[in-house]
């Protein structure tokens, strides 16, 4: 997976799709397969908004019930399967706890156990043809006594009277699934580019020709000719739009969203527990030795890209949190790390997505997308370029995305594949640690980490990343900055700031691959907050 922009300002393309996060990326993915001769264009890297700052947590569509929208429940069950099938080294099975009340309301002990029996209708099928490792046990009720010796004697008092449990996927490195579409949709002739943000469109007779770009890694501009566009920038959506002088100018309402990142043990076992602050859940989700809380919502109204998450927003989310979490009050010093990012401002998590056709203002061959969810990327992706191959008139070919695994997915059994390579990794010299780490993040691609024989020892102040990871990054994934490795390509800066030593040894080894002097390694490392 190259970096070329020379090869796509000199290629049409039947579909240019703007926007590199997962529902972009999924889209672009499922286009290359079904015949499409597609490009990606990303303003930043890939995966570094929204997509990169979610609790991880792939839906099957439980905490909807209390909308009654059984068909977006149903549809988020199947693409909960379906990502555990296809990517079975990224996705793997969560349990999920909440505490019932002694009010009378859908938290009682008879709402979430009628709710467990309707959810354990829908999603019938949930473990339908996956590994031991992958399914996913029926949910259900348990006593007082039970969740007590679950999570603690906190919850013993008098307004708990038990707990729903359920299980749903977790993402345990959601920038890595968005890699792993944009290998496999490679395979199938997907151009991507990022840092390439779009500066404009050329038009003829309402029909977008060309498409205007500006390289921001190489320096200068090149268009990109295409048949079809679809937006999908997220929050960035409107601001494209804004870009046509002959659409009306459209607003995209959107609300920032914040999670929290804590190194700090919040419960004892290894299951996401959601409470209750009024009619607000809040979910503490343990995820690789750290503890995420979410999410926190407010209303944004400047540009996306002024995107700043404030002290005072920090402290006053931590006093909600600390109004339902029953141990030690969480403080400031112990928050490691903040995600962010952004819903769209009419958010429901029980919505559909929404697709909007602007050959009613005057341009026929452009379409934004408003998705709502991680979990139901692949499958906004399936509808989209249906829409997009019966609008066109392209021939149709049936969508096989469901069934084919992602890049490092190709196996029976995670499990299974483990302990059938952890021998050959050691024998390369790398820890437990380490070989598991690689597996977990690369599946059954991880070879191509392995084939930098010179590079297979542990990034100094790392207990798991390679250097190898980082040469294949620059190489294969197009991580141009230290950001790209850091935060999105490897483990080492998605829950806290990498150590000193860390980021000195990443900056020198991109350093002499991309040509950087130490002034710009410097400020590379002063980047990384």
């Amino acid at each position: 997976m190259k970096r070329n922009p020379e090869r796509v300002a000199a290629s049409h393309y039947d579909l240019v799709v703007i926007g590199g996060g997962i529902n972009g990326i999924a889209t672009a993915y499922e286009a290359a397969t079904r015949g499409l001769k597609t490009c990606l264009l990303e303003a930043s890297d890939f995966m570094s908004q929204t997509s990169s700052n979610s609790l991880k947590i792939i839906h099957g569509g439980f905490r909807y019930l209390q909308q009654a929208n059984l068909k977006r429940i149903r549809e988020s069950n199947c693409e909960r399967r379906t990502l555990l099938k296809i990517a079975p080294h990224l996705v793997h099975p969560l349990q999920c706890v909440m505490p019932t009340e002694s009010i009378w309301n859908l938290r009682s002990l008879p709402g979430l156990f009628a709710a467990s029996l309707i959810n354990g209708l829908i999603s019938f099928d949930r473990s339908k043809g996956l590994p031991t490792d992958k399914q996913l046990p029926l949910g259900g009720i348990i006593s007082k006594q039970k969740l007590i010796a679950l999570l603690g004697k906190e919850f013993d008092r008098p307004s708990v009277t038990g707990a729903a449990i359920w299980h749903d996927g977790m993402a345990v490195n959601s920038e890595r699934l968005g890699l792993a579409f944009l290998h496999a949709g490679a395979k199938y002739g997907l151009d991507a580019l990022n840092y390439c943000p779009v500066t404009g469109f050329q038009q003829k007779n309402g029909h977008i020709t060309d498409v205007h770009v500006r390289d921001a890694v190489l320096g200068g501009s090149f268009t990109v000719s295409a048949d079809f566009v679809i937006n999908a920038a997220g929050a960035w959506a409107g601001g494209l739009l804004n870009l046509l002088p002959t659409l009306p100018k459209r607003d995209f309402p959107q609300c920032r969203v914040m999670n929290l990142v804590t190194k700090r043990t919040l419960f004892p076992g290894k299951q996401a527990v959601g409470l209750f602050d009024h009619d607000r859940a809040f979910f503490f989700v343990p995820w690789r030795g750290y503890w995420m809380i979410g999410t926190d919502e407010a209303a944004w109204k400047d540009e996306p890209g002024q995107l700043r998450i404030s002290e005072e927003d920090i402290e006053r989310f931590l006093g909600r949190i600390n109004k339902v979490y029953p141990g030690q009050p969480l403080r400031r010093e112990d928050i490691c790390h903040v995600h962010k990012g952004f819903v769209p401002g009419r958010f429901k998590p029980d919505g559909d997505f929404k697709l909007l056709d602007h050959q009613k203002n005057g341009i026929d061959n452009l379409i934004s997308l408003q998705p709502v969810k991680y979990t139901t990327a692949r499958d906004v992706g399936q509808k989209t370029v249906d829409f997009v191959l019966r609008k066109t008139g392209k021939p149709f070919q049936a969508s096989r995305t469901a069934e084919m695994p992602l890049e490092g997915g190709e196996m029976e059994s995670f499990a299974a594949f483990c302990a059938q390579n952890m021998t050959e990794i050691a024998d390369a010299g790398i820890s437990q640690q380490a070989a598991q780490h690689l597996l977990n993040n690369y599946g059954s691609s991880y070879r191509n980490v392995l084939n930098h024989t010179d590079l297979l020892r542990l990034l100094p102040g790392s207990e798991e990343v390679l250097e190898a990871e980082i040469t294949y990054a620059v190489e294969e994934e197009m991580a141009v900055r230290l950001d790209d490795v850091v935060r999105r390509r490897t483990d080492l800066g998605s829950g806290e700031k990498p150590s000193q030593e860390s980021l000195v040894c990443c900056a020198a080894l991109m350093g002499k691959m991309l040509g950087w002097n130490k002034e710009r390694q410097d400020a590379e490392i002063l980047s990384i907050h």
